[in-house]
């Protein structure tokens, strides 16, 4: 290979997807800064090693990532590069040296290789070859995890959680716990348990287990031990650095960071980071202390404290609803008791009974409810504030009529049917205005069932009885979408969330 005088980038565990939901890379921002590193290769004249996990395979479906990546594959493909598939990736393996994929990308991967710099054989692969538990290139436990993270996270519309971790790593954390507990339950059962159901968590990769980091360490050791390499550069774990002058990694970019090595014709090696469009140089971190591996073995977490940790993670507690949400969830239980109320009159007592009654409970749920709007809309922005001002002046002037002049049926079925389509008006476009909030859902499902209310209400006959029951109806349908919106509407789709976090 020509390549001896160069300069070697090596960057690896990109887990580059779609552009979809699932996508961590895309989720990051990466695409961009990846491209201005590309470009910082070929300026440098040096050679890219990508070294595993390039794409996330896992998740997505390949042809639609390749077909979505394929400005990203001509970039790369113009520049001197070597490609080894990863574990995310194994499904490119069997491609290797076949006619399969036609894109000049696909004619430089290759399966794990050594070079020799500065006098040391130097071996490229992902990391995953000395993990028994993840060499193979048959879809295993950590990948099952990865689909099932893909459910979630299309339904979370986001990669992210609200808390800014991985729907993946916290869903693979709280199965790595799982098993541990099914493992040592084993154990207590009986000692006479298979090597392989004993090291149940070894399923998971160094990544998702961060307990295993000694166990894949001390694999690749053994591989160099075997003679065949001096130094082991790779990736897979996630955790960039070096152990001694044997041991490096190349880290990740589905993090925070967008880590890579830089490797000189005379073995020097160096840690950078890629950042705001330019490279800058870090002291190399230290992934562990170079002993030998297993000696001092990191204290095991509690697997059902990291089960029950995970699972919060997963579904956190709703926070705590602002004011106007508040206003909502009040107005929703108001509603909801007055139409119960009603309801069980009717029910109980005839249809007939409590008219009076019935009219003076109105009368107090219109001025309470538009009290409440007028105190909701104080802290809004002026679209909103004007909606619920409107609301809430409409709902106290009902409340006074209705207790001055509604105890005649006919005056109250005009009253209580113009203020149902006007409310239900309201919060119709107030769901416009709040699109994009799960909140507007509720809103808009509440209004249109309000409006359509208040033209059956309108269209009653002057029946006492009848137009009990239509209200108490209406008014438990109505708090329902209330209350749901004030419960729910602090929950932003997956693509503003994402927005807020960065």
């Amino acid at each position: 290979m020509d390549g001896a005088a160069r300069d070697i980038f090596v960057i690896s565990d990109l887990h580059i997807g779609d552009g979809g939901a699932r996508d961590n890379f895309e989720a990051g921002k990466k695409t961009p800064e990846l491209r201005a590193f590309l470009d910082h290769v070929g300026s440098e004249g040096g050679e890219l090693f990508l070294l595993g996990d390039v794409f996330e395979l896992w998740q997505m479906n390949l042809s639609l990532l390749l077909v979505k990546r394929r400005a990203l594959l001509d970039q790369l493909a113009a520049l001197r590069l070597v490609y080894v598939p990863g574990n995310h990736d194994v499904d490119l393996l069997h491609f290797i040296d076949t006619d399969f994929l036609h894109h000049p990308f696909f004619a430089r991967m290759r399966p794990p290789f050594v070079r020799e710099l500065g006098g040391k054989r130097f071996r490229f692969c992902h990391g995953h070859e000395t993990d028994p538990f993840n060499a193979g290139d048959e879809p295993g436990l950590g990948r099952m995890f990865s689909i099932l993270a893909g459910v979630v996270e299309d339904e979370n519309g986001s990669p992210l959680l609200r808390s800014g971790e991985s729907v993946e790593d916290v869903l693979e954390e709280f199965g790595d716990s799982i098993l541990t507990i099914w493992k040592r339950t084993l154990e207590t059962v009986s000692r006479r348990v298979t090597e392989r159901e004993v090291c149940a968590e070894g399923a998971l990769t160094p990544a998702q287990n961060p307990d295993r980091l000694s166990e894949h360490v001390a694999g690749v050791r053994a591989a160099l031990r075997a003679g065949a390499h001096d130094v082991g550069v790779l990736g897979h774990t996630h955790k960039a650095g070096c152990i001694g002058g044997w041991y490096f990694n190349s880290g990740s970019w589905a993090g925070p960071l967008n880590s890579f090595l830089r490797i000189s014709p005379d073995g020097h090696v160096r840690y950078l980071e890629w950042k705001h469009g330019r490279a800058i140089e870090r002291e190399m971190p230290v992934v562990l202390p170079d002993a030998e591996p297993g000696r001092a073995r990191p204290a095991a977490k509690n697997p059902v404290g990291a089960a029950v940790s995970a699972v919060r993670t997963l579904f956190p507690k709703p926070t705590r609803p602002e004011r106007s949400r508040w206003v909502l969830i009040s107005q929703g239980v108001l509603a909801i008791a007055v139409g119960a109320s009603t309801l069980t009159i009717s029910v109980g007592q005839g249809a007939s009974a409590g008219w009076r009654l019935l009219v003076t409970a109105f009368g107090v749920y219109a001025l309470l409810d538009g009290a409440m709007s007028l105190l909701g809309a104080s802290r809004e922005q002026p679209v909103r504030r004007l909606l619920s001002l409107v609301r809430g002046v409409a709902s106290l002037l009902l409340g006074l009529v209705v207790l001055l002049r509604g105890h005649a049926v006919e005056i109250f079925v005009i009253l209580v049917g113009l203020w149902a389509f006007l409310s239900g008006a309201l919060r119709v476009a107030a769901s416009v205005v709040l699109k994009g909030m799960v909140e507007s859902r509720w809103l808009a499902i509440a209004g249109v069932g309000s409006m359509l209310a208040g033209i059956i209400l309108l269209s009653l006959p002057a029946s006492a009885g009848l137009l009990k029951l239509a209200l108490a109806g209406y008014l438990c349908y109505y708090g329902a979408g209330e209350l749901l919106a004030g419960i729910f509407g602090q929950r932003r789709s997956g693509a503003q969330r994402t927005s807020h976090r960065r």
